[in-house]
């Protein structure tokens, strides 16, 4: 680095906070209350912290080394101590070097932040007050490797950076570009400073440690990023970006396209001449995605009139599109709309795998050249050229619609910026025909799969009707957005009415599906309830199997567990299984009342089921015998009782008749044996013939109760989830929602939440078409948001969102605009 630099240097940088302690505490002692990362970023981060610590190892053994070797050859003592004294701090603070330096890195994955120095150095130049003292020599020559460090690291890598930040900013909630991305070259530097901040070495051993991690970890940083985009194609995150760098160098090299990208088109010269090539697929990169801002515009309104942001001070004089304050005469509206028309009408079929934004400033740079003229623009017109094209930048990248539908909306970016320059209030105009038919377009196709033969499917091709006939029609009468749209809205009408239909086929028949698998289970929750722990005779289980079990189903089918139908069926079950289980004979009076009204609802449940005479004569007669027997077994019982009892009182009445005349000593040693023998013989015979103890029949509000808790279908293999997880708290709150469906080996479906089925508690999901793609529980459906395998889509209108996108982007604007 020369002296000028170092100059230069010293007059921008002041003391800038790289985040190192308040990034440090937060990733470890505020742990817990950052935010849960999703599945697929968990994965980048852990794939990220294990190759750098295998490559921060490498650094700190080269270091070792080094600093030895340094200090053998070192001249002066203190020199040598310094040295040898930043060997010991390195090693004993090895581990917590690697740990801090990971800790850092994965903290800024939870809270992702801008770590570079340039520009952020200038802000600071600019708003520091007077007396801010610049920073040390020391502190200025890490920063300055630092700086140069990452500047090399983003020119040999700039490709799979970009496409990295491109691929993050759809799975995280902030916005991610290339300064603030958790993994790019500026945060890993601005990590690993921090952690050596904390170990205090001189300045020569310092900048050695920083030498062998620029050779050992940042110079390989490009196999860190190749990893994490292979690995997120894996996972099906924007498989198919085409870096915009790569396709900028490829315009810029003039080699032959890509196959299936289109062809630049060429546009009618303004004022004769040769023709002017137009937009390529390079024009993507003018969106700027990664940084949130087109490039080209340099976030100034009235910059994006001159191609490349230069300024007025830079401006040659020749012919062209020259910035603001450079002099030249503004284009005036009529003759900007008039160019917009003649690149509107250029504009051909893209037929490629993804849309592409025409770049307006580079198309009139042209056209002025090849006209040989030099015009300016007005400050509203380039200010509206940069929202517009924000617009569509927003649109190319929302994962709302599938690519073929984003390539149609996508040609409708200068009838859109023709309408805008034309009425500067266009984006206050909430209910504008234009952004109606849009958001109706977007809206149609949300749900909308690209199948084998897509280019004949009535809705694509309908959006391609459309789009062509407004890019063929539209100049200035804003009428044609009403007739399209009101058409549009007729054909939708029609595909939703049928769609209805298949629709409602399909919830009602998972519906009585699910009312058959409930009743089922609440029947048998009523058996188990009633007949847990209890031998039943041959014929009761005949009775309760084979007939009670279809008349509870059908009366829980038809009214439902909360009629009184199903309460009496329940209660008539109950009371058959009572009538056999009771003791007898202490039960004999409640049978003979219960056992006429028993029988009578018993043989009106087996004609409702049209079970044959001969059936429901055999299985009543079964009933009739079981109840003689144990009638007779009651008598037996009761006789047997009163035999027991005549024989008690004449022991006793002899007991007391002996008492008073002398018996002799052996008789009264008999005599007591059998008094003692009688109570236990007594108590044996009695415990024979009495029914073992048994647990109690449930009452009706009992069984009740376990049937409202039914369930047939239980995810024994997936973990219970708490009442206050994000996820399962979501279940309760999804209503005719859109999600993108990613399974193992399939592509992504997008399918809609059609119904909830209530009685099993389960989700069920169909596509566009109406058919059923799938059956969640809500245990289940909880688990698959965790595991990003249903992915929400965004609910609105796409013009909507795509305003609220440009509002918290391009600032304060001059251009009234209304979400």
């Amino acid at each position: 680095m020369s002296m000028d630099d170092m100059e230069r240097s010293n007059n921008e940088l002041f003391v800038i906070s790289g985040g190192a302690k308040t990034g440090r505490t937060g990733a470890s002692g505020g742990r817990s209350a950052t935010r849960q990362l999703s599945k697929t970023v968990s994965l980048v981060n852990q794939k990220a912290i294990q190759w750098i610590q295998s490559r921060v190892e490498e650094v700190f053994a080269q270091v070792d080394d080094s600093l030895f070797t340094m200090a053998e050859k070192a001249h002066q003592q203190d020199e040598q101590d310094q040295l040898f004294q930043a060997i010991r701090a390195i090693r004993v603070e090895h581990s917590n070097l690697v740990d801090s330096f990971c800790d850092g890195v994965e903290e800024r994955f939870h809270h992702p932040r801008n770590d570079s120095l340039g520009e952020d150095a200038e802000l600071d130049l600019r708003a520091a007050p007077k007396g801010l003292s610049l920073v040390n020599n020391d502190d200025l020559e890490q920063q300055v490797a630092i700086r140069s460090m990452v500047a090399n690291v983003r020119r040999d890598h700039a490709e799979p950076i970009a496409a990295l930040s491109l691929r993050l900013d759809t799975l995280m909630p902030e916005k991610i570009y290339d300064e603030n991305l958790p993994i790019g070259p500026a945060a890993i530097c601005a990590a690993f400073a921090d952690a050596l901040n904390d170990v205090e070495i001189s300045l020569r051993a310092r900048m050695t440690v920083l030498k062998k991690f620029e050779l050992q970890l940042a110079n390989r940083l490009g196999e860190l990023y190749e990893d994490c985009n292979s690995l997120l194609i894996e996972q099906g995150v924007l498989p198919h970006i085409q870096d915009p760098l790569r396709e900028r160098s490829r315009q810029a090299g003039g080699r032959a396209p890509m196959p299936g990208v289109p062809t630049a088109p060429v546009v009618p010269p303004v004022a004769g001449g040769q023709s002017v090539p137009g937009p390529g697929a390079g024009d993507m990169a003018a969106a700027g995605f990664a940084g949130g801002m087109p490039a080209g515009f340099a976030g100034q309104p009235g910059a994006a009139g001159y191609p490349g942001g230069g300024s007025a001070a830079n401006y040659s004089g020749g012919p062209g599109l020259a910035p603001a304050g450079a002099g030249v005469p503004a284009m005036a509206t009529p003759a900007l709309l008039q160019q917009l028309g003649q690149f509107q009408m250029s504009i051909p079929a893209q037929t490629g795998a993804t849309g592409q934004l025409v770049n307006v400033t580079e198309l009139l740079q042209q056209s002025l050249i090849q006209s040989k003229q030099s015009a300016s623009l007005h400050e509203l017109d380039s200010e509206v050229i940069r929202l517009v094209d924000m617009l569509f930048s927003f649109m190319l990248e929302d994962r709302n619609l599938a690519e073929p539908i984003k390539v149609q909306l996508i040609r409708m970016q200068l009838p859109m910026l023709k309408l805008s320059v034309a009425d500067k209030a266009f984006f206050s105009k909430g209910g504008h025909p234009a952004r109606r038919l849009l958001n109706e377009l977007a809206d149609a196709a949300i749900g909308w799969q690209p199948g084998e033969n897509y280019l004949n499917d009535p809705l694509y091709r309908e959006v391609c009707t459309i789009v062509e006939e407004v890019l063929a029609k539209y100049d200035r009468d804003e009428q044609i957005f009403v007739r399209l749209l009101e058409s549009f809205r007729q054909f939708s009408a029609r595909e939703r009415k049928r769609a209805e239909v298949m629709e409602r086929r399909t919830v009602d028949e998972a519906q009585g599906t699910a009312r058959v698998e409930a009743s089922k289970a609440r029947v048998a929750a009523v058996f188990d309830a009633l007949t847990a722990e209890r031998k039943l005779p041959k014929i009761v289980h005949e009775w309760l199997n084979r007939v009670w079990s279809s008349v509870l189903f059908r009366a829980c089918l038809k009214d439902g567990t909360d009629s009184s139908a199903w309460r009496q069926h329940v209660l008539t079950a109950r009371d058959l299984i009572w009538s056999v289980v009771a003791p007898m004979p202490e039960s004999s009076g409640k049978m003979r009342r219960l056992l006429p009204v028993l029988k009578k609802r018993l043989e009106a449940g087996a004609q409702s089921l049209s079970l044959s005479p001969s059936d429901r004569q055999r299985l009543m007669g079964g009933l009739d015998m079981l109840y003689r027997e144990r009638q007779k077994l009651g008598e037996r019982v009761e006789s047997e009782r009163e035999r027991r009892t005549r024989e008690r009182l004449v022991q006793e009445l002899r007991r007391e008749a002996d008492s008073v005349v002398s018996i002799p000593v052996e008789d009264a040693t008999t005599a007591a044996v059998i008094e003692e023998q009688v109570p236990e013989t007594q108590v044996l015979d009695e415990s024979r013939e009495l029914p073992a103890e048994q647990k109690a029949l449930p009452e009706v509000e009992e069984i009740q109760q376990v049937v409202t808790e039914a369930a047939s279908a239980k995810s024994e293999d997936l973990k219970p989830l708490p009442n206050d997880d994000n996820h399962w708290q979501q279940t309760y709150h999804l209503k005719d929602s859109w999600f993108l469906l990613r399974q193992a080996e399939k592509l992504p479906l997008r399918c809609r939440l059609a119904a909830i089925i209530s009685d099993l508690d389960q989700f069920m999901f169909v596509n566009r078409q109406g058919a059923k793609v799938g059956v969640y529980s809500r245990l289940e459906l909880a688990h698959a948001l965790r595991n990003e395998e249903l992915l929400p889509l965004e609910q609105g209108p796409l013009f909507e969102r795509a305003l609220e996108y440009v509002v918290g982007n391009c600032g304060e604007s001059k251009i009234a605009i209304s979400v």
